[in-house]
């Protein structure tokens, strides 16, 4: 095992503190796709996507965010 690949359940611990934060607080994030993928509803703020990202990066994590209807936040491997 690579010693900068996070296991699967290491990504659901940091997408599970993601989820807590206050940029996501009211929005009923749900994790999917083994721990890859949050969904949520409504749009995200500027600042909420500069949290999410920075969270995100200090863990090694790139995310990609999109919206159709809901918010979908895709993460990573940073390389």
């Amino acid at each position: 095992m690579e010693t900068n690949k996070l296991s699967t359940h290491q990504r659901g611990v940091i997408l599970r503190g993601i989820c807590g934060g206050a940029a996501l607080k009211g929005k009923s994030p749900q994790i999917s796709e083994s721990n890859t993928v949050i969904t949520c509803a409504g749009q995200l703020e500027v600042w909420d996507i500069c949290c999410i990202s920075s969270d995100a990066e200090a863990f090694g994590l790139k995310p990609a965010f999109g919206y159709d209807g809901h918010t979908r936040i895709i993460f990573t491997s940073k390389e």
